[in-house]
């Protein structure tokens, strides 16, 4: 997980929605702001930067593995905090955060509304919120073998608690009581076969594909696919649906 997020934090279709992210919340010096599911917390130190030292910026995670790992770089930062938690039940005051954002973490949350709600909860009136979700109906591979990669893309989107959350998360903004709600897709390319795999893990897709269908035609794939690449590159692809809103 640690070695995925690295390499997606370094693709350049990734940092330029995570730049829409940062604009859309717009931290300003002296605030206080959260990112909620942080991981290695590389947000959270691009937050703290724009807010300060006199400033706050807060990663929040599940995972205390993830959290250890955070908090190396980020030792020498005043305005940096982690907080080892569930996201669904916030220890923070009632609008206490002038912003909050949480990425590509509500598709794997038992209850992604109460997550939502704890952001309308913690953040000021006024306050902004982003949500960036993939919809993992949109996920593609560029392969001529269309039956094989609508197979591998739907078993895929199976392992995924909530594979639709890019399409339904607006709907659940409104419902927790957000208002001003835009929301922009943004296309997550991983330009290679190399580059899928890491990010889409989608050899170890294919092969649990062909031993849940019994079926060689996944592993068979994966050769054309290597092949393929060594003539003209395998991208591979997913939209994310970036939801800014605003606590009223």
């Amino acid at each position: 997980m640690a070695h995925c997020l690295e390499y997606l934090d370094s693709l350049p279709s990734f940092q330029r929605y995570k730049n829409l992210i940062l604009e859309a919340m717009n931290p300003q010096p002296g605030q206080v702001t959260a990112d909620l599911g942080c991981g290695l917390g590389f947000d959270v130190l691009r937050l703290a930067r724009l807010v300060g030292p006199q400033g706050r910026a807060i990663g929040v995670d599940a995972s205390l593995t993830l959290l250890q790992l955070a908090r190396l770089p980020s030792h020498d930062s005043t305005a940096v905090e982690f907080v080892n938690t569930d996201i669904q039940k916030l220890p923070f005051q009632d609008g206490s955060l002038h912003s909050c954002k949480v990425d590509r973490t509500l598709q794997h949350v038992e209850r992604p509304a109460s997550v939502l709600h704890e952001m309308f909860r913690t953040v000021r009136s006024g306050g902004v919120v982003v949500c960036a979700e993939p919809d993992w109906g949109t996920f593609t591979i560029d392969h001529e073998n269309r039956a094989m990669v609508r197979q591998i893309a739907e078993f895929w989107e199976e392992s995924f608690r909530n594979p639709w959350m890019g399409r339904q998360v607006n709907n659940g903004l409104r419902e927790a009581g957000f208002l001003d709600i835009q929301v922009q897709g943004a296309l997550l390319i991983a330009p290679s076969w190399e580059a899928s795999d890491k990010v889409f893990d989608i050899v170890q897709t294919a092969v649990r594909l062909a031993e849940t269908t019994r079926n060689e035609e996944p592993l068979q794939w994966l050769s054309q696919a290597r092949e393929r690449d060594a003539v003209r590159p395998v991208w591979s692809s997913v939209t994310l649906f970036l939801n800014v809103a605003r606590r009223p």
